[in-house]
Parts: structure tokens; sequence; C-alpha cells
């Protein structure tokens, strides 16, 4: 446990003195906050403000956590950091571990300061009000943040390659899965495969509970939180498992 905990600091040190932190933090407010600025600088008339409409750019915010996790995990393993790590601590899961847990803390406080900044905002803003309903649109969009940025880090660390790891995430959340999304409706199989799909979770639990009528249209939270689940946990095991194994040089 103390050689976990030596990790953690050193994990924290390291984020807390890179210059692209602040880069990254003030992306993710930016993603939250500007959306809802645009939005009330352009109304024209007295706007009620949801969760919903407070987090309308969480699908923003959710990539760049994957980037974040993907490229400063990557980003270790390329600077051969991780390879200090390992000379320095009493196994190697140490540090991934405290990289994970580091950057899903930082991910939470910043996109928790994002959102309180951005309700002060709508509450003195001339004409806007706050309304609090809706507000599965917080818990979805903190769980994809998180999520992602744990899919991403596990990525990392199995390709180890910043470009990949910042690449295969964006490109499936993107492409490949809209692509399946797209002709599944078509395809038996490809409609079965569809369900155990990680991007679409979150927005299927939104929408379950935003659009009640259409609740049959969409995987049921119980379901979506379990393939999410399983997808993080599979892809973080293969992560630590790769970890252990490679070869530094």
């Amino acid at each position: 446990m103390s050689s976990f905990l030596a990790a953690l600091k050193s994990e924290t040190t390291k984020l807390l003195t890179l210059r692209s932190t602040l880069v990254y933090f003030i992306l993710l407010g930016g993603s939250i906050g500007g959306p809802v600025f645009l939005y009330l600088a352009f109304a024209t008339e007295k706007n009620a403000v949801t969760w919903t409409d407070l987090l309308m750019g969480g699908m923003i915010t959710q990539m760049i956590a994957v980037i974040f996790g993907a490229s400063s995990t990557a980003g270790e393993i390329a600077s051969k950091m991780h390879a200090q790590a390992f000379l320095t601590e009493r196994s190697r899961w140490n540090w991934l571990g405290a990289r994970a847990v580091v950057s899903v803390v930082f991910l939470a406080v910043t996109v928790a300061i994002a959102v309180a900044l951005t309700i002060l905002m709508v509450t003195v803003w001339p004409g806007a009000e706050f309304k609090p309903e809706q507000g599965v649109s917080l818990a979805t969009t903190f769980g994809g943040v998180l999520a992602f940025a744990l899919l991403a880090i596990g990525i990392a660390a199995i390709v180890r390659s910043r470009v990949a790891a910042v690449g295969l995430p964006l490109v499936w959340m993107l492409v490949i899965e809209p692509l399946i999304m797209s002709v599944g409706s078509n395809v038996s199989l490809l409609k079965t495969l569809a369900k155990f799909l990680p991007a679409r979770t979150m927005q299927d639990i939104d929408k379950w509970y935003l659009i009640p009528e259409r609740g049959a249209d969409f995987l049921t939270p119980t379901f979506s939180v379990t393939v999410l689940a399983i997808w993080v946990i599979a892809l973080l095991v293969l992560g630590f498992w790769r970890n252990s194994r490679a070869d530094v040089r």
C-alpha cells in the first residue's frame, strides 16, 4: 500500500507540473461552458436552462477526456517515464494504477468546477434561469467522462503508441460505432452486436429517461451500465497485463 501511495504522489506531482494539464483544464471547462455561453448569447427570449441544456457539450467533453487519458498514458510510455517507475516501485502495476486514479480524480474535479461555474454564469445572465431538472444528463456526462478516460488508458497501455491510443477510441466513437448502428437496422447480426457497443451506453441511458415513451427503442440503464463496465474492466485488465509483460527499450 505504501508503494502505491508513493506512486499516487509521483503521478500527482507529474500531472500538476505539466503545462498540458492547464490546457486540458481549459479545454474541458470550455467544452461545458462554451456551448451554454453561445446558447445564451444568441437566445431571443428568456431561457430556462436544465441539466440537459447545461451539458449539451457533454460529447465533446468525453472526447477530450479520451484524448487526455490516452495521450498522457501513452506519453509516459513513449518518454520512458514508466521505466523509472519500474525501477523505483515495488510492482509494475503501481504506476499505471496510480495514473488511472489521478486521471479520474483530475477529470472529476475539472468537470465539477466547470459545471459549477457554468451554473453561476446562467444564474447571473440577464433573462436566464437555471432549473435543476433532467438530472440524468449530469450522471451520464460524469459517468461517460470517467469511463471513457479509463477505456483510453487501458488502450494506451495495450498499444503503447500515442497516435494509436488517441486515434483508435476516437475513430471507434465517431466512425465505426455509428456505422454499425446505422447498418445494424437492416442486418440482424449487426443489430445484436450494436447492443454491446460502449459509446452508445450513456446516450441510451439519457434517452431512456428523457424520452420515456420511446424507452423500448433504447437499452435499459442497467444493461447499458453493465456493458460499459465490462468494456472498462476488460481493457484495463488487458492494459495491466500488457504493462506487466512489455519490455522497456
